[in-house]
């Protein structure tokens, strides 16, 4: 297969009717979150191009679905393969519960480290509220432990320009495409620690600079925003 199939994710907030025609007419059901196949008779859908859309989800987590998405079909993975890993992989934690890095995760991510040579990389926190940088220090503690260096000496807490609405935690470098060799390594590493962390571009950075945004704790309902 010398091309993929380019996909289109768009999430969808779905909005109550204002006012129904009949006062007779049953109430629509309440929709559950997911993401399925756009009805086809008012999608054109030929082409390759597929659409889906994903109700009871955030613009932002919808945005992050569709990374992951680009993601599985730029590799060629497998789906199933995918899911099954995503099994694997610790979650977000339910309701206002703060993220926390396991000692599993950390032993991990700093037994992977170790075997990458030393380097520095700038670590970047939400400045709302103490989780993003409770979180952030958790994982410059374990890149300090494997001998790894922090820009600045200090996590900063102010908003780089463009990642304002980027939740959970990213890579920034000058070229996704072709990013240094220590942001490829800190992501295999937080790999193994089953830490999902998507590598975006921000043109303005050094071609050898990495950035590690820690952004907001990831939501998925809309109504908890």
């Amino acid at each position: 297969m010398k091309s993929l199939v380019p996909a289109l994710l768009s999430a969808l907030l779905l909005v109550p009717a204002s006012a129904w025609a009949d006062d007779s007419a049953p109430p629509s059901p309440k929709p559950e979150q997911g993401c399925g196949m756009a009805d086809s008779a008012f999608v054109n859908q030929d082409g390759g191009q597929v659409t889906i859309n994903c109700v009871g989800v955030t613009a932002e987590y919808g945005g992050q679905l569709a990374g992951i998405l680009t993601y599985v079909l730029q590799h060629r993975l497998d789906p199933e393969i995918v899911v099954a890993k995503l099994d694997e992989i610790e979650g977000v934690p339910a309701g206002d519960e703060p993220r926390n890095l396991s000692a599993a995760q950390g032993q991990a991510l700093v037994q992977s480290l170790l075997a990458a040579k030393p380097a520095t990389i700038a670590i970047v926190a939400n400045p709302e509220g103490s989780e993003p940088g409770d979180y952030a220090l958790a994982l410059a503690t374990r890149l300090g432990m494997a001998g790894w260096a922090i820009a600045g000496s200090q996590i900063s807490r102010t908003v780089p320009k463009g990642l304002e609405d980027i939740h959970g935690v990213v890579l920034v470098v000058h070229d996704e495409k072709a990013p240094p060799e220590k942001a490829v390594e800190l992501k295999k590493a937080m790999g193994v620690a089953k830490i999902f962390v998507p590598i975006i571009s921000r043109p303005d950075l050094a071609a050898d600079a990495a950035m590690l945004w820690i952004g907001k704790r990831p939501v998925l309902n809309a109504a908890t925003q």
